[in-house]
């Protein structure tokens, strides 16, 4: 199994990629950046920095909404546009944050066409590249997410947010039941990313689904030892969405079959 190291890359067009990883750093980004755009709404004309501060707001915004991270400060992705202003993106981070806000609206086709637009404007926007891969996922067709995934790791393999590239090309296995490669991945994730649940659970069922039960067990018990009880009652509410393409809800049918029975 390859490990990684994070390192920033230099003239990333990606500022926030530490705090993308972690619940904390999130929300004190959070609220320096309400904290920063509220004091320079009375400026006119308004500081330079303020088009890109929006988007670096929405894109933790949005961050923190799909990890459910920061309950306390809870976002509703229909409000991050307007909260935000990046409802007219411009710039690859402002695609990048509607692209999130899109797909946490159930846009999946609008994010992607978001994301993709993010990464031709800046193609060293390694998460951009990600989170194309993502879509392609999304959209049931994880067979064309592979070359996004790598082109991410190609723009810098020791990203601080490796930890998504490598949990979203192992939802794409699963999804292909390529089970060896998915466990493979996943397993580097929660490594890169233990702070998310979602990784943890594929892992566990991808596991279970190669035979190794035990295994998969374990991975759930490490999952139950480091989370929470609200977590664990918001994925035994979770259900398969009707309006998923197949391959997307076959994936996570098996994941909730095997998980939600395992949790206290």
């Amino acid at each position: 199994m390859v490990q990684h190291t994070a390192v920033a890359a230099a003239g990333s067009p990606d500022p926030i990629s530490d705090a993308v990883v972690s619940p904390q750093a999130s929300l004190l980004v959070r609220q320096i950046l309400q904290a920063a755009l509220q004091n320079a709404a009375g400026s006119q004309p308004p500081p330079a920095w303020v088009p890109e501060a929006q988007a670096l707001l929405a894109n933790v915004m949005m961050n923190d909404y799909l990890n459910w991270w920061n309950p306390g400060f809870p976002v509703d992705p229909n409000n991050v546009l307007a909260i935000a202003n990046v409802s007219n993106p411009v710039s690859p981070l402002e695609y990048h944050a509607r692209g999130l806000v899109r797909r946490g609206q159930g846009d999946p086709n609008g994010a992607s066409a978001d994301f993709d637009q993010a990464r031709r404007l800046a193609p060293t926007f390694a998460r951009a590249h990600a989170q194309a891969g993502n879509q392609q996922a999304l959209l049931g067709q994880p067979q064309n997410s592979h070359q996004d995934f790598q082109n991410a790791r190609n723009v810098n393999p020791r990203h601080p947010a490796i930890g998504y590239f490598d949990w979203g090309e192992g939802r794409a296995y699963f999804e292909e039941g390529n089970w060896a490669r998915a466990i493979d991945l996943l397993s580097q994730s929660v490594t890169e990313l233990p702070t998310v649940w979602y990784n943890r659970c594929y892992l566990a069922a991808a596991q279970n689904a190669a035979g190794d039960t035990a295994a998969a067990n374990r991975t759930v018990q490490d999952f139950i030892n480091n989370f929470d009880q609200t977590t664990f009652d918001r994925i035994k509410q979770l259900k398969p969405n009707p309006n998923d393409p197949p391959p997307v809800a076959a994936a996570r049918k098996r994941v909730l079959d095997f998980v939600q029975p395992r949790l206290p």
